[in-house]
């Protein structure tokens, strides 16, 4: 139940809590009355000593290295597949790149596309880069280059393949079983698709729509750039296209570096010139329409202090070994919203001192403005940066390095913004004082007098002369609280329909070929899901044999894997004995006798890059060895994890020995893919991502508890956040958008943000005395424009990425317009509605060098006077 409104607090004896809240608020006017006084006594000292703190601070970034590894910053570090990789990258270092191209028609097996086909095959062997042909680039199986096409099963033998008729491709296709190369197993399923047509009296494939070739380069880094060059020369001539095929598309891989960091790098010049409209919207918010009451230099050293916050918190993690991984470059924007609210917030108690307090020396105008926003802008700040500070003990380490960051930025910038920019405020003021040049700061105007459209304040009359009244109205009420139950059932809704799922398409640009490529896979090769391996250590492979054909007859039935995709050498070598009439090895040494004879075989010589031997001359052994296969391809994360999952279950089940290296219970057998990481990260990353929002929005309550100190209204401003995220996470499901790392990290930065519209709102109320609805009217003139100002300027920030292709800053965009939108409506519209119904009863404190809470009330009506006589500045949303 809602306090009982009192209008004369002063006939009943407070209640215990009420004392304990007049305290805590009592303490901390008291404590930035002081810090206001200093600062404004001494400016210049405070200014050298925030520069001076924050640069040595930054002396640290001497040693900032970002890290770049999946498994270091996305990954559980307590998960099985660190060590995994670990063993997989000494054992068997990537040692491949590779281009892709689909090609498309109405019938890839006619004629002319297969000579189609040859053309392209042709022309991309011959093409010399740097010297440098397919045949020095390629992987080596044996003598041959590696690549997977459809020519493939004539040998890529030119004169062959341009005597074929239609008859003699329709047959080869379904008479392969083996490469004629490689000596493979060979499944023609595997490198055609879309609809594949089939004859209706002998089911054999009659027509395809689809086939795809690959060329799989040797990783080399000396060869790195000719790799590169031989990538592009193929993009481009699968772009160009061939008049035998209707559709080409291709992917490398140098393409997510072309094309998806290509169009961040695009709209990081979006975002400077939205930092730039920020900084002129600042300067006019601040200051007025004239030579002398701008507000300039004040708006540089308020962006400023978010430069040298993030110097601070750079520097200080970086000595303290915390990881910097690519999502610490949004910090900029969190600090941005966070520091822009609160440097309004700042002059907008500067603005609202009364014509008493104006008449006191500078020092103490100073600590007066300080001692009104001091405790509001600790509300928000101390909130963030506990919030951020428990989403620390996250289990993925690059969400955890972010949330250090993003508390050690927000704690610089909390005092920063009350001691540098203030301090700057009151040189500002010394300057208007003396009629001196805004941007001229050593020229001086004699007899000055501003112009009369800089001497009206219109947004605070507007939201107390029209907004406030308009608001309080019944029917509005009414309104205003059905449309928050509204949209709070229907995003609620919303919310808990959005899935967890990540597609690294989505962050390839919507207009590149690679975007183009993905969709084509996706659409003609809808079951090739992720290439794994199953990885084997230094292991009796004599005395596990039925594990090893164990693995394989599950992983073979196993509905997660796609059919034929296995290649097995061990199975291999088990044929090639049959085949050959050898019997099965009788003792571990003969096993190997044979493996070696079997490896440097014809057949089995195509298997040798599969097996890691200690020697190559006999006698040998083997010490370490895989096999690879491809899974079936997953709707979403969900299905990925029950495949890694499923196929992981089938190792562990084999009965190999428990692994020596991991110090895990793992077993000397296991399965991995470098998407595995992913794969890891999506395994917990929802968990985190809600355990992260709760344990934010439980110190949202706490700390606003314990600042503002005040229940019922601690309760409210909690709602405001909560109803702010729900609507968030609603509208992002409407949008598509799902949970990946991306989104996980913006929906907690969220809260950031969320907190500031509400809580300045909530503080502001309970100072003031009058009626419920006298009180919310006077909040919104009070505070109202700087919470507006303040959201208005985080939307403009990001304004201009509402038409990016990037995925990435198409995210932000949304994320930060619903956080704003929402955020002020939750803080300005039913915030307000609400306190003029059940709001409690204000603070009654008298601490010293203080106006009375009456007095309060009638300094607005006496301030533009006043401030126009003191040379005291108004902000500028009048003449905008």
């Amino acid at each position: 139940m809602a306090p009982a409104e009192v209008k004369n607090s002063s006939q009943s004896s407070p209640s215990c809590m009420k004392k304990i809240s007049n305290g805590i608020v009592f303490g901390l006017e008291s404590v930035f009355y002081r810090v206001g006084l200093f600062v404004g006594t001494n400016p210049v000292i405070t200014i050298i000593f925030c520069l001076t703190t924050c640069g040595l601070c930054g002396i640290g970034l001497k040693t900032l290295k970002e890290t770049q590894e999946q498994e270091k910053l996305w990954v559980p570090q307590s998960s099985r597949i660190i060590p995994e990789k670990a063993w997989v990258d000494r054992q068997f270092p990537t040692k491949t790149r590779f281009v892709s191209v689909i090609a498309t028609g109405d019938d890839v097996l006619t004629v002319p596309f297969i000579n189609a086909l040859l053309d392209f095959y042709t022309e991309s062997v011959s093409t010399s880069v740097n010297g440098k042909t397919f045949d020095d680039l390629c992987l080596r199986v044996g003598s041959y280059c590696r690549m997977d096409s459809i020519l493939e099963i004539w040998s890529f033998n030119k004169t062959t393949i341009k005597s074929l008729n239609r008859g003699n491709i329709i047959t080869a296709v379904n008479n392969i079983t083996k490469s004629p190369i490689f000596g493979t197993n060979y499944d023609v399923l595997n490198i055609l698709g879309g609809t594949i047509r089939r004859d209706q009296f002998v089911n054999e494939i009659a027509g395809a729509e689809a086939t795809q070739m690959t060329w799989i380069l040797e990783k080399n880094d000396l060869l790195l750039d000719a790799d590169k060059l031989f990538e592009k020369r193929i993009i481009e001539l699968a772009l160009k296209g061939h008049k035998d095929i209707a559709k080409t598309y291709v992917y490398a891989s140098r393409s997510f570096d072309d094309e998806g960091y290509g169009a961040i790098n695009s709209d990081i010049k979006l975002l400077s010139a939205g930092f730039s409209i920020v900084f002129v919207f600042v300067m006019i918010s601040l200051g007025k329409f004239n030579m002398v009451q701008q507000r300039v230099y004040v708006s540089l050293a308020g962006l400023l202090s978010v430069g040298l916050a993030i110097l601070f918190a750079y520097g200080i993690a970086t000595v303290f070994d915390v990881i910097y991984g690519p999502i610490q470059s949004i910090m900029p924007f969190l600090l941005l919203g966070i520091g822009v609210d609160d440097m309004f917030v700042v002059v907008e108690a500067w603005k609202n001192l009364d014509s008493s307090e104006l008449r006191r020396p500078l020092p103490e105008r100073v600590g007066l403005a300080m001692k009104h926003a001091g405790v509001s802008v600790t509300v928000t700040s101390i909130t963030d940066i506990v919030a951020f500070g428990i989403g620390a003990s996250t289990v993925i380490p690059a969400l955890s390095a972010f949330c250090i960051y993003a508390s050690l930025g927000i704690l610089a910038l909390y005092v920063l913004q009350s001691t540098f920019f203030v301090a700057c405020l009151t040189l500002d003021e010394k300057r208007r004082e003396s009629s001196r040049d805004a941007c001229i700061c050593c020229y001086r105007h004699k007899d000055y007098e501003p112009n009369k459209c800089s001497k009206t304040a219109f947004l605070p009359e507007f939201m107390e002369k029209y907004y406030g009244p308009f608001l309080m109205k019944l029917p509005v009420k009414i309104i205003v609280m059905l449309m928050t139950m509204t949209a709070l059932g229907v995003f609620l809704w919303r919310f808990i329909l959005l899935k967890q799922d990540f597609d690294l398409t989505n962050y390839i640009p919507s207009d590149s070929y690679a975007y183009h490529f993905a969709k084509a896979k996706e659409n003609y090769f809808p079951t090739e899901g992720d290439e794994v391996s199953i990885y084997c250590g230094n292991l009796s492979y004599y005395d596990y044999s039925m594990s090893m054909d164990y693995v394989y007859q599950h992983a073979a039935g196993s509905v997660y894997v796609q059919n034929g995709s296995i290649i097995s050498w061990f199975k291999a070598f088990k044929d090639w004995r049959h085949s050959q009439a050898i019997p099965d090895p009788f003792s571990e040494s003969d096993f190997y006798d044979k493996l070696y004879t079997f490896l440097t075989s014809q057949y089995g010589i195509h298997y040798s890059r599969y097996i890691k031997l200690n020697s190559t001359t006999p006698p040998v052994h083997i010490e370490a060895s895989y096999i690879t296969l491809k899974h079936q391809l997953q709707p979403d994360s969900a299905g990925e994890i029950l495949s890694m999952d499923n196929l992981r279950g089938i190792v562990d089940n084999a009965a190999f020995p428990v692994s020596t290296f991991s110090g895990l219970p793992v077993t000397e057998c296991f399965a991995y893919s470098r998407n595995y990481l992913t794969y890891e990260t999506n395994k917990v990353l929802k968990f985190e991502l809600y355990r992260n929002l709760v344990l934010a929005g439980s110190c949202v309550l706490l700390v606003t508890l314990l600042l503002i100190a005040n229940l019922w209204t601690s309760l409210l401003v909690f709602s405001c956040v909560i109803f702010t995220l729900i609507a968030v996470g609603g509208v992002l499901e409407l949008w598509g958008v799902t949970i990946d790392t991306a989104s996980s990290i913006l929906l907690i930065l969220s809260v950031g943000l969320a907190v500031d519209y509400s809580a300045h709102v909530g503080h502001t109320f309970m100072t003031l005395q009058g009626s419920r609805e006298e009180r919310s009217i006077l909040t919104l003139k009070i505070i109202g424009p700087a919470v507006f100002n303040g959201g208005f300027s985080t939307f403009l920030a990001f304004v201009l990425l509402a038409s990016s292709t990037s995925y990435g800053f198409t995210l932000f965009f949304r994320v930060f317009f619903t956080v704003v939108l929402f955020g002020l409506f939750h803080g300005l519209v039913y915030l307000p509605v609400v306190l003029s119904w059940v709001g409690p009863q204000p603070y009654t404190t008298e601490p010293p060098h203080t106006s009375t809470s009456r007095e309060l009330q009638s300094r607005h009506s006496s301030a533009e006077d006043a401030s126009v006589q003191n040379g005291c500045a108004q902000p500028l949303y009048e003449c905008t």
